[in-house]
């Protein structure tokens, strides 16, 4: 493939966090005074690719906006423990962004998730990519195609759409990625709803992150022996 910008998404894409996010949403909703989520309920939104404050707003439908803004507050100020403690990163991912920069590949992660969280995360794994593009107040954030025309293409300046893979687990990713004109690829060992997200035709799906450096030109992932 001629892919030479990877977008790829953190949640259950590059990261592991199911545990991490429904631990501490279920622990904020019940810390704030509202009833703890059931925890099928939490993987559920996260399935969906929502913003955190979206996030909120499903789970205790009646918060007017000022209340869902203390809770996103309060869910920011615990996650960073609980992230420590319980996220880990899919097999390969190390690898498997080396690879791909090693090939002249830029690497963006792209997410809905708070920025400080993606960046701390990163750190502490010593992942380095290209760019970290994620949630800021007021910025626009996926499925909307602004997200691209505005806060990615910029960072490279003319390059043709088809430079550009987008690669995530959820219906939000590849409906971000339809709506900008760009390839897609579904990381179908993540969290989002299968059937949702091939309904949206994209032009990838992998099993495991590993597939992506095979995929888009780097050395295939090594299979290891049973």
């Amino acid at each position: 493939m001629s892919y030479r910008v990877i977008l790829i998404d953190f949640d259950s894409t590059l990261a592991d966090t199911r545990r991490s996010v429904v631990a501490c949403m279920r622990r904020t909703l019940s810390e704030s005074g509202f009833a703890m989520p059931q925890e099928k309920k939490v993987e559920e939104v996260i399935a969906a690719g929502l913003s955190l404050d979206q996030a909120v707003a499903v789970l205790v439908p009646q918060l007017a906006p000022d209340e869902i803004s203390r809770c996103v507050e309060t869910y920011r100020d615990k996650y960073p423990a609980i992230d420590a403690e319980h996220t880990r990163l899919f097999k390969g991912a190390q690898e498997t962004l080396a690879a791909l920069e090693e090939a002249g590949m830029a690497v963006v992660v792209l997410s809905n998730k708070g920025a400080r969280a993606v960046e701390a995360t990163l750190a502490r794994f010593e992942i380095e990519v290209s760019a970290i593009i994620a949630a800021e107040p007021g910025a626009p954030m996926k499925p909307d195609p602004a997200v691209f025309h505005d806060r990615v293409a910029p960072l490279f300046g003319a390059r043709p759409l088809g430079d550009y893979l987008m690669v995530g687990d959820t219906r939000a990713d590849l409906a971000f990625a339809k709506a900008a004109g760009i390839a897609a690829c579904f990381a179908r060992y993540g969290y989002g709803e299968a059937s949702e997200c091939l309904a949206l035709s994209p032009e990838h799906v992998i099993a495991t992150l590993g597939e992506l450096k095979a995929l888009v030109g780097g050395p295939p992932a090594v299979k290891e022996e049973a």
